[in-house]
This record gives structure tokens, sequence and C-alpha cells, in this order.
């Protein structure tokens, strides 16, 4: 087995759909593409466990549950005929705003252009500042007492689903190339089983992705 660990994960999920405003409420209404926020959804069945993980994760008991934007959009894209890999997932009531995938994209290629500077040169205390800075920006939006400027749990919790999505497309990738998928964790590790160079591109880049682990397990 080799663990991969995806670089800049929330780095990569800063580019997500984000409400601007409060968000409002609405019943029954199909997916806007327009707005952004939270849905309670009856999830699809997943019926490939074996072979590609839940979009959803572990779930402990079925029926219902509130997603965030990033894991309807990847809900809705895996049910379209491209890839037809579930049914649509069934909306019952939202909290959305006018949205925007552009927010916080100046703010993320000027962390990426710093990393990627920061890797040319061997300066590993600026990739250190860089990386804390966008993973407590993360972190910090929600309830917390070092960031009073800033209050938007929303955003923290779409940030974080995208960089789950942003992960799950990369398993779905390696599958595709012929890899065993073992599992997939948290927002930025992937465990696989094959020759992973030849889908992944190695090394510290956002677009790249570096060993963190390999072990053997038993049969």
């Amino acid at each position: 087995m080799t663990a991969l660990d995806i670089n800049g994960a929330y780095l990569s999920a800063l580019k997500t759909h984000l409400p601007i405003g409060r968000l409002e409420h609405t019943t029954g209404l199909p997916h806007d593409r327009r707005r952004a926020g939270v849905h309670l959804i009856t999830p699809p069945a997943w019926e490939h466990e074996h072979t590609l993980p839940n979009p959803l994760g572990s779930r402990d008991e079925p029926g219902p549950l509130w997603v965030t934007e990033p894991t309807l959009r990847l809900l809705l894209r895996l049910s379209s005929p491209k890839y037809g890999l579930c049914d649509p997932p069934r909306i019952h009531e939202s909290f959305t705003s006018g949205a925007t995938e552009n927010l916080l994209e100046k703010f993320r290629i000027a962390l990426e252009d710093a990393r990627d500077r920061a890797i040319d040169t061997g300066d590993e205390v600026t990739l250190e500042y860089v990386k804390a800075m966008y993973s407590k920006f993360v972190s910090t939006m929600g309830e917390s007492n070092y960031n009073r400027e800033l209050y938007r749990p929303d955003w923290m919790h779409l940030i974080r689903s995208q960089a789950f999505a942003n992960l799950w497309t990369k398993a779905f990738k390696a599958f595709e190339e012929g890899l065993t998928l073992v599992r997939a964790m948290g927002t930025d590790e992937l465990h696989v089983i094959g020759d992973w160079r030849a889908v992944f591109p190695e090394g510290r880049g956002v677009s790249e992705v570096k060993i963190k682990d390999t072990y053997v397990i038993g049969s």
C-alpha cells in the first residue's frame, strides 16, 4: 500500500462556490447553480462500496441529512449521464444565497505563488508560514477567539467539503486508471495499490502528490 498525501488540499479548496449574502430558506426547489449553501437531502443509494468510497463518507444512520454545496454538486455530477454512478439526490429544503466561485481566488493565487516560490528556493520557514496561513484562515472563520473580523462558519464547512470532493475526484481518477483504492482519509490522504506514479505526478506542488507512508497488509 502507498499512502499518498495530497498537497495543499485546503488551498485548492478555496476555489469553491461560496454564498455571498445571508442564507435564505427555500423548500421543494430544484438546485440552482447560481446559489450555494446547505441542503437537506435524501441521498441516493451507493452501490460501489468495494471499489469507490461513498461521496458522503461513512454514515452512522440512513435517511435524510444536511450536506454542503460541494457535496451536493458532487452527487449531482455523479448522477449525470457522464458518470451514471447513482441516482440524483432528492432536495427537501435549502439555506442558500447568491454565490461566486471566485470570491477567494486572488487570495488563493497569492498563497499558491508564495508556496511555489518557497519550494523552489528551499525556504522551509516561508513554506510552513504559508501553510499555516490558509489552514488557520479556514479553521478560524467559524466561531473563534482568534478571528473577530470574519465570521462565516458556512464558508468553513463548504471549504472543508470542497477539499473532500477534490480528494474524491482524485480517488475516481485513480480507479479509472486501474489503481486499487484502499481508503480516502480526511481531506488529503489517499491509500492505493498499484503504480500510482503513472497516474499522479510526484512532488510538492499543489497539482502533485507525495508519499506519506508505505505499508503491507495481510490477505
